[in-house]
């Protein structure tokens, strides 16, 4: 394959796995500012446990699944570097 053609679509791969990053990062605040939201309008309470059993478990599955994928995105990142890299000293 050209050389051109297979680094832009490495690059094309690059940005897409950055863009699955970002998605990530910003599920991962608005979640945030969710739970806090509703703690200070008080749908939330810190006294129930049932409730606070309930957010808890499912936060853990929530950020597992982001640290997951983030994880995995971060080793699909830097594996299309090194292909780059391999391209340019060729």
């Amino acid at each position: 394959m050209n050389y051109i053609i297979k680094k832009n679509i490495l690059d094309l791969n690059y940005n897409k796995h950055l863009q699955y990053l970002n998605v990530c990062i910003v599920l991962s605040f608005t979640y945030l500012i969710g739970i806090l939201i509703a703690f200070f309008s008080k749908q939330l309470s810190y006294n129930n446990k049932d409730d606070l059993l309930i957010l808890f478990i499912i936060s853990i599955i929530l950020f597992g699944i982001i640290i997951l994928s983030l994880l995995i995105i971060n080793s699909k990142m830097k594996s299309i570097i090194k292909e780059i890299e391999k391209l340019d000293n060729n």
